[in-house]
């Protein structure tokens, strides 16, 4: 199967990880669409698409700080059916890297991401 409008869908987010843009965030995710992860107690985290929105845009730089360069990469790309797929991804956020599994799927025609579950390491 073609990954194409796949990678086109998390180079956007990707792109919107390093710019945080809710601009860019709001095109890659499905309206529907789930963040999961933990704090730093180990408490689950649960944020729907605009509450994770908000988070991103918090951080809000131009993109430009030579401290923070911009380090992504899709490690894989797996279809689980003709409409549906999961993409591991790694992407530093500030000083943070991320591996973030991304379940999309495939609505009108248009692929999008519908739920995230993220960890993430300290940078250095």
């Amino acid at each position: 199967m073609d990954t194409s409008e796949i990678k086109k869908v998390l180079q956007t987010y990707l792109t919107a990880c390093h710019e945080s843009s809710g601009e860019k965030m709001r095109e890659a995710f499905h309206d529907e669409a789930h963040v999961y992860g933990h704090d730093e107690g180990n408490a689950l985290r649960d944020r729907d698409k605009e509450a994770f929105i908000r988070l991103v845009e918090a951080g809000k730089t131009d993109g430009s700080d030579p401290g923070f360069p911009r380090q992504d990469e899709i490690l894989s790309i797996d279809f689980t059916g003709e409409a549906t797929a999961v993409a591991r991804v790694k992407v530093r956020v500030r000083n943070t890297m991320f591996t973030d599994v991304l379940s999309l799927i495939r609505l009108d025609g248009k692929w999008s991401i519908i739920s995230k579950l993220y960890a993430g390491v300290p940078i250095g």
